[in-house]
C-alpha cells in the first residue's frame, strides 16, 4: 500500500461517513453527458496508477490490442494484467427457461471475443446514438467541449474519473447461440488519483429489466482473463518481437471472510505472475465484490459468493446443463458454474489449483429470487492492482471503504491548471490560485459558493471540516520518456512551498506574476530532452478531525514536456538551428528499443512562434513539411519520417524555414547517421 495508506485506513467511519445530497442515482435517470454515434470499445480509465480499458459492450480490457493499454499498472510501466474481463448474468426466465448472458468468455484473441460478446452498446428505440458519459469531481479540471472523451467538472460526479457506458443483452453473435434475457446495463466506472486510492478501478453495474416479463433466481458474476506480463520482454501482440508471452505462468487464487484478519468482508479472486517474469513483473491484480443491493438470498447451506476458477477453454458450452456428445457425460452450464458456491482455492479432488497454469476466474453472487419487469439490481466490483498481496489486499480495503460510504474519497484541494513557458534551459509553471471572493453585478464582493472552480486551489473548502484546507504546493520533476513505477517514488521533488501560517514549514507561497499567477521556474534542464512536471496541493494534517495530510494526485495535472528556447521575435538576430546534427541512430534521442523509428526526435531551434519548415534531400524531393504553431516555444521536433509516413535513409538533407509574419525565409543543412 503507498506511503498513505495506512494513514487512510485509520480515519475510521468519521471521516467518511459523509452525506451525499447528490450523488444516489438510478441507472434510468442517470443524465446523459454525451452521446456518440458508434460503439466505444476503448475507453482508458487512468485517473491514479492504473491504465484500464472500459467499453460500452460489456466487457473490460482489450484483449491486448496493440497501441492500447488494457490494464497497466502502473501507468507506463508496460506491465499489463487483463486480457478480457466482462459481466456475466444469468436468469430463469417465466417459462422455466435457464439463460445466461455475458460480456466476455474463454477466447484466443480479441476479434474471437467479438464475435461470443453476448452484449451490445444500448441505444434508444429509433436513434443511432450511443451514450458515454465522462466526468470529473475535479473543480479545477478544463475539459474540451469538443471533445466528449475529455472529462469536464460535473458536480453528479463521483470520482476524479467518472465514465458511465449503457449496454443491452439483445444481440447476435456471429459465433454462438444466444437468447436475450432482456437487460439493460448501466456501467460507472470510477477512479481516483489521490495517493491512498489510486491503485483500483470500481466497476458499478445496475441491471434493469426491460424484458416484460418476470425474471427469477437471478446471479450476477465478474469473468476474467488475467495474465501477467512485461510488453517490452514479452511479446503479447503476436508481432514477432521479443520472447512469446507466456499465459502458462499465472497463479490464481482467492480470499473470503475469514481468510485476511481484520478484513471480514473481503470477497476477492486474485491473480500473480508465478515467477514474475524476471522480475519485470511482480505486480498483483484482484477482483473484489464490493456489494449488492438487494442482497441476495442464498440457501442456508449455500454461501452469497462463489469462485470458480478453470483452465482456458474449459468454459461450459451451454448457458444450462447439457450433454457431452464425445463422453455423453451430464456436464454444469454457464449458469450453474455461477451458482454452485464453490470456493476454488487450494488443493482439490478433480483440479489442483496451486500449480501455474492459464486460469480463467469467475466471482459471482446470488441469487436474487425475483427481477419484476422494469426492476433493477445494484452489483459493484473493484478491479485492485498492487505491488505484493499485501499491499493488494490493503489497496482493497480502500476501495471497500470507498463503496460502504457512498463512493466519498476524502481529498484535499486539487491540483492546479498549470500553463508551461520556455527559456534556454529552463521551464517556467504558471497557475492561478485561487479566489474566495468575486464581484455581483452590484459590485459588491461577495464570496464564491463553496464548489465554484474559481475558488481553486488556495481556497478549497473541505467536505469534512467545512472551511479552507489548503497548505501549500508541491513542485515534481522526472527525466525520461516513461515511468515504471508510481511517478511520486520516481519523480525528483524539486520544490515545496507552504503558507505562512504557523503550520508546516512556513516557507511562504510562490511570488505572484504581472499577470496575478503563481510562478515556478526550474533552471539548468537539457533541452531537447523529455520532463515530467506535476505540482501537487495539499491540505495539513487535522488532528481534531483525525484527517491526515491529503494530497492531489500526481496525474491531475501531470504533463510531459521538451525544454528548449521561447520563439524569436521579429528582429532577433538568432538563427534557426537544429540538433543534435548530426543525428546518430541509437542516440539517447531515439524512443524504446522495438519502437526507435517512431520515437525518434530531431528539434529545430531558434523558431519564431509561427513558421513552416520544409525539408529537401539533395535531389531536391519534398521529404515533410512541418508547421510550427507555440507562443510559449522556439522549437519544433521532427520524427524523422517522411510525408506519406515512411522511415528516411542515411544522408544530407536541407532545410528552409519561412516566417509567415515578415516573410523571411532561413536555410540551414542537416545529417542523418543511420
Amino acid at each position: 500500500m503507498h506511503r498513505n495508506g495506512c494513514q487512510m485506513l485509520r480515519l475510521g467511519c468519521q471521516m467518511l461517513r459523509l452525506t451525499l445530497l447528490v450523488f444516489v442515482m438510478i441507472a434510468s435517470l442517470l443524465p446523459v453527458v454525451s452521446a456518440v454515434a458508434s460503439p466505444r470499445p476503448d475507453i482508458p480509465i487512468a485517473a491514479g496508477l492504473m491504465n484500464l480499458s472500459i467499453s460500452n459492450l460489456g466487457y473490460v480490457g482489450n484483449g491486448f490490442k496493440q497501441g492500447y493499454s488494457s490494464c497497466e499498472y502502473p501507468q507506463f510501466s508496460h506491465v499489463e494484467h487483463l486480457f478480457l474481463g466482462g459481466l456475466w448474468v444469468g436468469a430463469v426466465t417465466a417459462n422455466d427457461t435457464i439463460r445466461v448472458s455475458t460480456g466476455a468468455q474463454d477466447v484466443s484473441n480479441f476479434a474471437a471475443g467479438e464475435n461470443i460478446r453476448e452484449f451490445e452498446d444500448f441505444t434508444i428505440l429509433g436513434s443511432d446514438s450511443v451514450f458515454v458519459w465522462v466526468w470529473t469531481n475535479l473543480q479545477n479540471a478544463p475539459g474540451d467541449p469538443l471533445d466528449p472523451s475529455t472529462p469536464s467538472y460535473h458536480p453528479d460526479a463521483l470520482a476524479n474519473l467518472h465514465v458511465g457506458v449503457q449496454f443491452d443483452d439483445y444481440t447476435s453473435p456471429e459465433s454462438s447461440v444466444h437468447v436475450p434475457l432482456g437487460l439493460k446495463v448501466t456501467m460507472r466506472a470510477l477512479a481516483w488519483g489521490t495517493p491512498y486510492a489510486d491503485d483500483f478501478v470500481i466497476l458499478d453495474y445496475t441491471i434493469v429489466n426491460i424484458s416484460g416479463q418476470e425474471l427469477s433466481d437471478v446471479y450476477v458474476g465478474y469473468w476474467n482473463d488475467t495474465t501477467i506480463g512485461n510488453t517490452q520482454v514479452n511479446d503479447p501482440y503476436g508481432s514477432g518481437t521479443g520472447t512469446s508471452w507466456n499465459y502458462y505462468d499465472d497463479m490464481n487464487g482467492g480470499w473470503r471472510p475469514g481468510d485476511v484478519e481484520g478484513d471480514e468482508s473481503i470477497w476477492m479472486m486474485y491473480e500473480h505472475d508465478d515467477d514474475g517474469d524476471d522480475e519485470m513483473a511482480t505486480s498483483w491484480i484482484g477482483t473484489r465484490l464490493l456489494g449488492m443491493n438487494p442482497a441476495p438470498e442464498p440457501a442456508v447451506d449455500m454461501p452469497p459468493v462463489s469462485y470458480n476458477a478453470w483452465g482456458f477453454r474449459d468454459v461450459p458450452a451451454e448457458d444450462d446443463v447439457y450433454i457431452d456428445l464425445d463422453t455423453l457425460e451430464e456436464l454444469p452450464g454457464k449458469y450453474q458454474l455461477m451458482s454452485n458456491g464453490d470456493w476454488d482455492v487450494g488443493e482439490q479432488e478433480v483440479e489442483d489449483f496451486t500449480r501455474p497454469h492459464d486460469w480463467i476466474a469467475m466471482l459471482s453472487t446470488g441469487p436474487f429470487h425475483y427481477l419484476a419487469p422494469d426492476d433493477s439490481i445494484n452489483v459493484t466490483f473493484a478491479v485492485v492492482c498492487g505491488v505484493d498481496s499485501l499491499s493488494l489486499m490493503a489497496n482493497s480495503k480502500v476501495a471497500q471503504l470507498a463503496y460502504d460510504e457512498g463512493f466519498q474519497i476524502a481529498s484535499g484541494p486539487p491540483s492546479p491548471i498549470l500553463e508551461i513557458t520556455y527559456e534556454d534551459n529552463s521551464v517556467i509553471l504558471s497557475w492561478a490560485p485561487g479566489d474566495s471572493l468575486y464581484q455581483n453585478e452590484l459590485e459588491e464582493w461577495v464570496p464564491l459558493l463553496d464548489d465554484d472552480a474559481r475558488r481553486q486551489p488556495e481556497h478549497h473548502i473541505s467536505r469534512v471540516t467545512g472551511s479552507e484546507d489548503f497548505q501549500g504546493y508541491r513542485v515534481y520533476r522526472f527525466q525520461g520518456n516513461e515511468f515504471s513505477e508510481d511517478p511520486l517514488d520516481e519523480a525528483m521533488l524539486v520544490a515545496e512551498f507552504d503558507k505562512v501560517d504557523g503550520v508546516g514549514f512556513d516557507t511562504g507561497l510562490p511570488p505572484l506574476n504581472a499577470s496575478g499567477l503563481r510562478s515556478f521556474m526550474d533552471t539548468n534542464l537539457l533541452d531537447g530532452f523529455p520532463y515530467y512536471y506535476a505540482v501537487l496541493s495539499y491540505a495539513a494534517p487535522n488532528a481534531a478531525q483525525d484527517l491526515p495530510e491529503l494530497p492531489s494526485g500526481f496525474w491531475e495535472n501531470g504533463l510531459k514536456i521538451y525544454p528548449g528556447p521561447a520563439p524569436v521575435t521579429s528582429g532577433s538576430e538568432r538563427t534557426v538551428g537544429v540538433f543534435p546534427n548530426p543525428y546518430r541512430a541509437g542516440s539517447h534521442f531515439d524512443g524504446r528499443v522495438g519502437e526507435r523509428e517512431l520515437n525518434r526526435k530531431l528539434w529545430f531551434t531558434g523558431l519564431p512562434a509561427r513558421c513552416t519548415i520544409k525539408i529537401f534531400n539533395l535531389a531536391g524531393d519534398l521529404v515533410n513539411t512541418l508547421y510550427h504553431d507555440d507562443p510559449a516555444s522556439g522549437m519544433e521536433p521532427w520524427d524523422l519520417l517522411s510525408e506519406p509516413v515512411r522511415t528516411i535513409a542515411t544522408g544530407l538533407y536541407v532545410y528552409v524555414v519561412e516566417n509567415p509574419v515578415d516573410g523571411s525565409i532561413q536555410r540551414g543543412k542537416l545529417v542523418v547517421i543511420k
